[in-house]
């Protein structure tokens, strides 16, 4: 009876099915990776604010001290 309608044949996922599922795919990746970048992010920023007060207080980079403020002159003229 298949042979009265023609029949079908089972054909594979046309292009747009597969174009549409890679797309699918790279979304999800990209999803995951943006997740896993978040949570590195996170994880840095926990991390910086446990042991940010030790880094900074040795650290060669702070400039304080009487001979890192900048001259400010009086307003009337004086010194």
């Amino acid at each position: 009876m298949a042979g009265l309608f023609g029949g079908r044949k089972k054909r594979g996922p046309t292009q747009a099915e597969t174009d549409a599922e890679a797309a699918r795919v790279r979304a999800e990746e990209r999803a995951a990776s943006e997740e896993r970048t978040q949570m590195q992010g996170a994880q840095a920023r926990r991390r910086l604010r446990r042991t940010g007060g030790m880094r900074l207080l040795f650290s060669p980079a702070r400039q304080e001290g009487p001979g890192d403020l900048p001259q400010t002159r009086l307003l009337g003229g004086g010194q």
